[in-house]
């Protein structure tokens, strides 16, 4: 991590967190390419205030502008031969030099054309992959293996002396530390930077926009964001009852990753409410995308690479409005099948199973605790079975999306799909 996350989470919201285009506009600002474009296609005339009803949505914005405030990011194409290791540090990290820069603003803040750079997140491993060295690298450190890294690495500039082969890099500049990190490996040549402002900006505006037409209560309930990752949540009011005892409603999900290839997703979660008598419990499913004929697989409702044009792009969100009301529908079909739940306790047992048996790196840390509230109690009715899933979800960090996403997940393949 280069810039400490900036994560929140709302019950609600008040229409004073409601922002205009030209607010949002601002976003587009710094080092942003696509302004003239996007103004051009989403019709947000600057001269004109367009208010967009997005609960929270002033909060977002205060965060992202926090976050640009404290970095720059530059992205730069070297060549092979004029990157080299440095040094193995711990925790996946390493020291690169970056000879014959050519980028003004590193030199102007490094005044050299070698810049020496720390790799954070993944940089340091998709560098040494490209040959086949970093598991070894990592093997060499923990044993103290210097002199065979330093022999490796020497062996490795000698034979790259002459490789014009080019990588495209992402650099963060952090302003408080005057110091430049190795972000990425950018996803290609033809890589653009459909970032994290860029996505915001076209899912407020489409939002924003559906909302009015569809008349539907739209609020941000929890975003996470960083130098370079965003998750945001978007909750809507509408509810359609499954059942007597069964209702749900729609959260739709956009992730961005600025530097993987097709990483600008929108997709969904499903709040389900069970409600018995006077008493209620909600838990959180997540479908692994929509069900199409055209597909053997599920799919996101939309997504789109950093590549292309943004004409394209805004084409697609045309499409978002009808792709929710199908998302939406269809998983209300499917929830039906939890209301036909016979034995409550067996499926707690079946999804205790699941995670207890499940591989996921990240999930590791969360396994043990999850069983071990699986197991406490037996549950002989589909209220109580909520109460304890709806628990479970309580013990994830608000900004642990990837544990969370995956436990939403598994409840959905077992309550739904059943296997």
């Amino acid at each position: 991590m280069i810039l400490e996350k900036e994560a929140k989470q709302f019950k609600d919201f008040e229409s004073s967190t409601f922002v205009t285009t030209n607010q949002l506009s601002k976003i587009l600002d710094k080092r942003n390419e696509f302004k003239e474009d996007l103004v051009r296609v989403f019709k947000t005339d600057e001269q004109e205030t367009e208010i967009l009803k997005i609960g929270n949505a002033k909060f977002l914005l205060e965060s992202i502008n926090d976050l640009d405030n404290q970095c720059e990011k530059i992205d730069i194409v070297s060549k092979i031969k004029d990157i080299n290791l440095h040094k193995i540090l711990e925790k996946e990290k390493a020291i690169f030099e970056i000879f014959s820069i050519s980028n003004n603003f590193i030199l102007s803040k490094n005044k050299s054309d070698l810049l020496i750079a720390e790799t954070r997140y993944s940089a340091k491993n998709d560098l040494l992959d490209y040959y086949n060295f970093s598991k070894f690298a990592n093997y060499c450190r923990d044993n103290d293996f210097d002199k065979l890294i330093d022999t490796i690495k020497n062996h490795l500039k000698s034979e790259n002396a002459d490789n014009i082969e080019e990588k495209s890099l992402r650099l963060v500049y952090k302003l408080d530390e005057n110091t430049f990190y190795i972000r990425a490996i950018t996803s290609s040549k033809d890589y653009r930077d459909f970032g994290i402002n860029f996505s915001v900006f076209v899912a407020l505006v489409a939002l924003g926009r559906y909302v009015e037409e569809s008349k539907n209560e739209v609020y941000i309930d929890n975003y996470v964001v960083d130098d370079s990752e965003l998750y945001i949540s978007f909750s809507m009011r509408n509810q359609v009852k499954v059942n007597k005892n069964l209702s749900l409603s729609f959260n739709l999900i956009l992730e961005n990753d600025e530097v993987k290839r097709n990483s600008v997703s929108f997709n969904g979660v499903f709040k389900l409410k069970f409600e018995d008598n006077d008493k209620f419990s909600e838990i959180y499913i997540r479908p692994r995308g929509l069900k199409t004929e055209d597909n053997n697989y599920p799919i996101d409702l939309l997504t789109f690479a950093h590549r292309g044009k943004v004409d394209s792009i805004f084409e697609k969100t045309k499409n978002l409005p009808k792709l929710i009301d199908f998302f939406i529908s269809q998983v209300s079909e499917d929830a039906k099948k939890i209301s036909d739940i016979k034995n409550p306790d067996d499926v707690k047992r079946f999804i205790s199973e699941k995670i207890s048996n499940s591989r996921k790196p990240e999930f590791k840390t969360h396994k043990a605790a999850i069983v071990k509230k699986l197991t406490s109690i037996n549950v002989d009715n589909t209220f109580k079975l909520f109460e304890l899933l709806r628990e479970v979800e309580d013990l994830f960090e608000h900004d642990d999306v990837i544990s969370r996403n995956f436990w939403r997940t598994k409840l959905y393949e077992s309550l739904i799909e059943r296997k």
